[in-house]
């Protein structure tokens, strides 16, 4: 049986997901400009992870307000929503061979 889940739970869970992927992404371009100090990509990644760090700073303000604006009897749907949205996630990024090991 499945339940309706309100926009509000969905938009909160959706944004705090986004979230999680851009910290990732900021994490990934930090480890990239360590590796590259002193060769000629540097400056490429020093600036992918200012627009990384901007990225993740806006995301965090809109998932916050998202979040703000969810009755306080729902934000347990919305940490519901969110690890449903990280397992399809991880199943996406499975390589085939994986996901049938993994449904056997």
């Amino acid at each position: 049986m499945t339940q309706r889940v309100s926009r509000r739970v969905r938009r909160a869970a959706t944004l705090a997901h986004r979230l999680r992927t851009a910290v990732a992404e900021q994490d990934r371009a930090r480890l990239f400009l360590a590796e590259s100090t002193g060769q000629a990509a540097e400056e490429t990644y020093r600036r992918s992870v200012r627009v990384s760090e901007l990225r993740v700073q806006r995301l965090t303000i809109r998932a916050r307000r998202a979040l703000d604006r969810v009755p306080e009897q729902d934000r347990a749907s919305v940490e519901r929503y969110l690890q449903t949205l990280l397992w399809v996630d991880s199943i996406v990024n499975t390589p085939p061979n994986a996901l049938f090991r993994r449904l056997r």
